[in-house]
């Protein structure tokens, strides 16, 4: 039981964050209006500002690591958008409502969730080894993703993202001149924007979800929703952490089980939603299965999140 009260504790964290979110949008101190300028800052300049930190501030350099967890990072999206594939088919969804399903339930939240949860429960390190996990998992959402999403059409504008961009351009300063060689100053900036990446993000992502209740309403016969949690809550953990039970993966990466344990717990990432607005989706099938396998995840995170931990210590 002390274990599982620990899982809750490390869980409540960016949980309350998105409270906050939610509660600064109710009484306006967060307004709607801000949502676009502030996600821009946080996305091209605070997220940067923490993968470059903890990249630069870590001994990873260009290696099979940085290779193989890429990988599995795009691998466990195609996972997901296999699996929303097969329940979308059981469940007779079509047209736009389909492809946008598929999308919005094929993709975790592997980020603002995901990074403070693993951070404490493992080790600090972990947080520089997730950044190379979700490289590979930004890479599926950008080439996959926008496939399934649009039946077939493909940009690769996406790949010229803040996220993927701070990932090389910190592994190329890790090649090259190193840490030691950037001014304490710059540093300092860098290392003080990093902060406030996930805080801003959680306390964003809780005001969006507070925006999108406010026009909600269920499909029909609630299928959207129930094969979301189908797909996010059920489904995708269980075969994750079987996985991890028969110990396939390669014996010489720890942090690759702990970073599944994580993600295969997390709900859908809330970011498919300004994707599907993009690419001209249906919003409001994104709106019922994204929330839908957050509000469930306060109880399944927790519990996915315990299973997993004991099956690392088998």
């Amino acid at each position: 039981m002390d274990g599982f009260v620990s899982v809750i504790f490390a869980v409540l964290p960016p949980l309350l964050l998105l409270f906050i979110g939610a509660m600064a949008r109710k009484m306006k101190w967060l307004r709607a209006e801000a949502d676009t300028s502030l996600s821009m800052i946080t996305l091209r300049i605070l997220y940067p500002s923490f993968i470059i930190h903890h990249i630069l501030n870590s001994n990873v350099s260009l290696d099979s690591t940085t290779v193989i967890l890429p990988l599995y990072g795009f691998l466990s999206i195609v996972l997901g958008f296999c699996l929303a594939w097969v329940v979308s088919m059981i469940f007779g969804l079509s047209g736009k409502e389909l492809q946008t399903f598929r999308f919005c339930s094929g993709i975790f939240n592997y980020g603002f969730i995901a990074i403070p949860v693993a951070m404490a429960l493992f080790e600090s390190e972990i947080v520089v080894h997730i950044i190379l996990f979700n490289l590979g998992v930004e890479i599926a959402i950008w080439t996959i993703g926008i496939f399934v999403l649009t039946n077939g059409k493909l940009k690769f504008k996406g790949f010229i993202n803040p996220p993927i961009v701070s990932v090389f351009i910190a592994l190329i300063i890790q090649e090259t001149i190193g840490f030691s060689m950037i001014p304490v100053f710059i540093w300092e900036v860098v290392k003080s924007l990093g902060n406030c990446a996930i805080p801003i993000g959680l306390i964003l992502i809780g005001g969006s979800f507070y925006q999108l209740f406010k026009g909600f309403n269920f499909s029909q016969k609630c299928k959207v929703e129930v094969a979301s949690v189908m797909v996010r809550n059920i489904i995708f953990p269980v075969i994750v952490l079987s996985f991890l039970l028969v110990d396939l993966l390669p014996n010489e990466i720890d942090w690759l089980r702990e970073i599944l344990v994580v993600q295969s717990a997390m709900p859908a990432g809330i970011f498919a939603v300004v994707v599907v607005g993009n690419y001209e989706g249906d919003k409001m099938t994104a709106l019922r299965s994204i929330p839908i396998t957050m509000i469930v995840g306060i109880l399944s995170i927790p519990f996915w999140l315990f299973c997993g931990l004991k099956i690392l210590s088998l």
